[in-house]
């Protein structure tokens, strides 16, 4: 298998944390642009969207959570993502984290059009307003407890470390200081350090 991927990507890390943490090792990580529109991309997803995983009999799968889905299905035991007991709670609270990454690489967007004086105040406030309320959420919850990994707190991860990367001035540490101290030991493990964005 092969997976497309770029280092900065915190949908794509997603996929790349979860191949480690599952100790799966045929799959070949390729780094690539998604902006540059490589045709290898295009011809195998249309959105041009990374991640996007190529299986053996060469059928494509994307987006981040399809991806995650499948390998939590065919090499794991289905736990990531709790199929068995079906809590709707937990898949409204991966779709929250999948939400805040969202505005968190849009909100990338709006800052790189800043030179081009083509962003938008109102979309800047309305991303970062959605991510920090999403965190207090995730505080409320009291996550920062939670010793079980998932898709949820993997993805969290994935974002507060984004954040962290693109975002340094967001005081999301400010609403919520539980998910920051659980974050120093949540990240800890190898399959995070060895994904980091750059």
């Amino acid at each position: 298998m092969k997976l497309y991927y770029s280092s900065a990507s915190p949908f794509a890390r997603l996929a790349r944390v979860i191949i480690r943490l599952l100790d799966i090792k045929t799959v070949d990580e390729l780094a690539i642009n998604p902006l540059e529109n490589p045709e290898v991309l295009l011809d195998a997803n249309p959105l041009g969207q990374i991640p996007c995983l190529i299986l053996d009999d060469g059928a494509p799968i994307y987006d981040s959570e399809v991806i995650a889905r499948y390998l939590d299905a065919e090499f794991g035991s289905h736990d990531l993502f709790d199929v068995k007991t079906a809590c709707w709670v937990n898949r409204s609270q991966f779709a929250l984290v999948k939400g805040m990454l969202d505005a968190a690489v849009r909100l990338r967007q709006e800052h790189l059009r800043v030179k081009e004086k083509a962003d938008s105040l109102y979309w800047r406030e309305r991303y970062e307003q959605a991510i920090l309320r999403g965190l207090k959420e995730f505080e409320r919850l009291g996550i920062a407890s939670y010793q079980d990994r998932s898709a949820t707190t993997i993805a969290l991860v994935c974002l507060l470390e984004y954040l962290d990367f693109r975002h340094p001035k967001l005081p999301w540490r400010n609403v919520a200081p539980g998910l920051a101290l659980w974050l120093t030991n949540a990240s800890a493990h190898e399959a995070f350090l060895m994904t980091r964005p750059e």
